[in-house]
């Protein structure tokens, strides 16, 4: 529920539903939704009323748009020397040289990431080599020596690539589903355009030249971009609360004591992931939830 506040809206109460149907309502100076980007914009959206008929904090139209991810272009090879996976942690080398390109308007920034986890992303290695090697009639020893002189030259190289943000990848509400909390289930619209698949196939090349480069016995490239599961955009950050939901301080334009916290803030994405600039954004608007409950 809302009453006007100046310019803006005010956030009185958030109503809840509990696993057993009882309903309820809490009361706050200060409200952060914190959901990323397909729950907080899910939730603002339900929230729609007479005074908000396109949902809370979406005068601009920009919730639920813009949704974006990291595509990525993963490739494996099998090295013709043991170069020892599947230990450590998932990844601890890269190369960076390709997230600021001179023709970035053309193509998109990649960002190389080399895994620790051999085969495990593409084929489900180590796992999926043992049954290989046993469905090909090995036991016992044989199979052990195999197994492991096979998965110790297991290389895995991943591409991410910059996603531009879209309206038309979107998160909107599917009221043909209803969950039991009588809510719609959100609808995901999302496709890459030409700028991520043109990423994509440069990537496919640039791996190919690093497998000639190593000498590797055999290499393979996934047909489809794979997820990253970075999910970024649908309530974007601005200074202009006609192109966007949140202002510089993660505060709602059009409810000055609401607060959307997580990726879902960023105007644009990235090939990095996005963990520490959540954190930075959370300090920030900390500090703005701090000033509002004095106001």
């Amino acid at each position: 529920m809302t009453r006007p506040f100046t310019s803006r809206a005010r956030v009185e109460a958030v109503r809840f539903i509990r696993s057993d149907g009882a309903t309820g309502r809490v009361f706050a100076r200060a409200v952060c939704v914190a959901g990323n980007g397909v729950e907080t914009p899910r939730l603002l959206l339900t929230s729609a009323s007479e005074s908000f008929p396109g949902g809370v904090a979406n005068r601009s139209d920009q919730l639920g748009r813009n949704l974006m991810d990291h595509p990525i272009q993963l490739s494996w090879a099998l090295a013709r020397q043991p170069v020892w996976p599947y230990r450590g942690p998932g990844a601890t080398s890269g190369i960076e040289n390709y997230r600021d390109l001179k023709d970035r308007g053309a193509n998109s920034a990649l960002r190389f990431e080399f895994g620790n986890e051999g085969w495990n992303w593409p084929t489900g290695a180590p796992e999926s080599t043992a049954r290989e090697l046993a469905l090909s009639g090995l036991r016992g020893k044989a199979l052990d020596t195999a197994l492991k002189e096979q998965t110790s030259r297991h290389i895995r190289v991943a591409a991410l690539t910059e996603q531009l943000p879209l309206a038309s990848n979107r998160v909107t509400l599917d009221r043909a589903q209803i969950e039991k909390t009588g809510l719609p289930r959100p609808a995901i619209y999302f496709q890459l355009d030409r700028y991520t698949e043109r990423a994509l196939g440069n990537a496919k090349h640039l791996h190919e030249d690093m497998f000639a480069k190593i000498g590797v016995e055999a290499f393979w490239h996934k047909d489809d971009a794979q997820g990253a599961g970075h999910i970024m955009g649908t309530a974007r950050m601005g200074a202009d609360p006609g192109t966007s939901v949140v202002d510089k301080n993660l505060r709602a334009h059009a409810h000055r004591n609401l607060f959307l916290i997580g990726a879902a803030v960023f105007p644009t994405g990235g090939t990095a992931n996005p963990t520490l600039t959540i954190a930075a954004l959370a300090l920030r608007a900390a500090d703005a939830v701090l000033s509002s409950l004095k106001e």
